[in-house]
């Protein structure tokens, strides 16, 4: 699409000069309207009580409005703050959704000389494609009255520095406006791809339902033997685990009779050590009056000892035979378990 703005609609100095991935209209919108950018633009650059009115046709055709702020300033000779009105005119030139062009004559009331100057900046949009257009900004300090040389440079250094550094933010947050604009506008796309990918998959799905039920049939087979050789496999399980349990019954029973063993040898230990003090006693008793001693006053072996001791080793003769038996069957289990894995690992 051809621009309808041309260079000579220009004057004075140019500052922003831009394609943005905006709208003729919405940049429109976002600049002369009471849109929140504008809001979150005049918050950011100090200025407050910002109070506009309605869009009005004049007899020329032209579209007026009138804003008054307050803005505030860091120079000292100037005060704090200071009042401003801002007489914004539509160009009757101007083609809606094609381009736009827009004065805005700035009067500050509360600096010095404010009676002999004020500026103009000028808005031109114009739209280059479905989704862009081009912004172009300049500005020109006029006079009411012309001022001598000392009194001049004074105004246009103060007023350009300030011109140019409100239009550098000003392409700045437009910027960023751009970028929230068409990632809100990605994102919708994506849900929009995202709701037509969904309807796709149910349609789908509605057409594959008959083809698998038609399956299951053909399927059947492949799942009755899935579900034996699961059977088979829950049935060695079972087995391992059973004998798991009887190899956990012997060990405790080994510990049982390793204990019993304990106890029957320390009574055997402690029968030995009494015959030997028996026999220490006769030696002693002999060595001391040998010529004393009768046959009959000499102390014989202690038979009910002896018998005692006799019947502790037979217990734990037997108590080793019956461990015996419980490590040979603890190693036919071991046997019984090493078959039933490397059958199953084969398998």
């Amino acid at each position: 699409v051809k621009e309808t703005v041309s260079d000579n609609d220009l004057y004075g100095r140019l500052f922003i000069n831009r394609v943005f991935h905006i709208t003729a209209d919405k940049m429109f919108e976002i600049l002369f309207t009471n849109s929140h950018f504008m809001q979150r633009f005049l918050n950011s650059r100090s200025i407050v009580d910002a109070v506009s009115t309605p869009w009005n046709r004049d007899s020329n055709g032209n579209q007026l409005r009138t804003l008054t702020y307050t803005v505030t300033i860091n120079n000292p000779l100037c005060g704090k703050f200071t009042t401003a009105t801002e007489k914004q005119i539509l160009h009757k030139q101007s083609q809606k959704g094609q381009s736009y062009q827009v004065d805005a004559e700035v009067l500050t009331h509360d600096v010095p000389y404010h009676d002999y100057f004020y500026t103009v900046n000028r808005y031109c949009i114009s739209r280059t494609s479905s989704h862009k257009c081009r912004l172009r900004v300049s500005a020109e300090v006029k006079y009411k009255k012309q001022p001598w040389g000392l009194v001049k440079s004074v105004i246009e250094k103060n007023t350009w520095g300030g011109i140019q550094e409100n239009f550098k933010q000003l392409e700045s947050d437009l910027l960023m406006e751009e970028y929230a604009i068409n990632q809100s506008i990605e994102d919708s796309g994506k849900l929009l791809a995202l709701r037509r990918r969904r309807r796709t998959l149910h349609r789908g799905l509605a057409e594959s339902l008959p083809k698998r039920s038609s399956q299951h049939s053909s399927g059947d087979m492949g799942v009755e033997s899935q579900s034996s050789l699961i059977g088979r496999k829950r049935d060695a399980v079972s087995r391992t685990t059973t004998i798991i349990v009887v190899m956990s019954v012997f060990l405790l029973l080994l510990v049982l009779l390793n204990i019993t063993l304990f106890l029957k040898l320390s009574k055997i230990e402690h029968a030995a050590q009494s015959l030997y003090h028996v026999q220490l006693q006769e030696e002693s008793s002999l060595n001391i009056s040998p010529e004393m001693v009768t046959k009959e006053e000499i102390p014989q072996y202690d038979k009910e000892q002896v018998k005692h001791v006799k019947g502790v080793l037979r217990d734990s003769i037997e108590m080793l035979e019956q461990l015996k038996i419980s490590l040979s069957m603890l190693q036919r289990s071991f046997d019984h378990l090493n078959k039933t894995q490397s059958s199953k690992t084969e398998s």
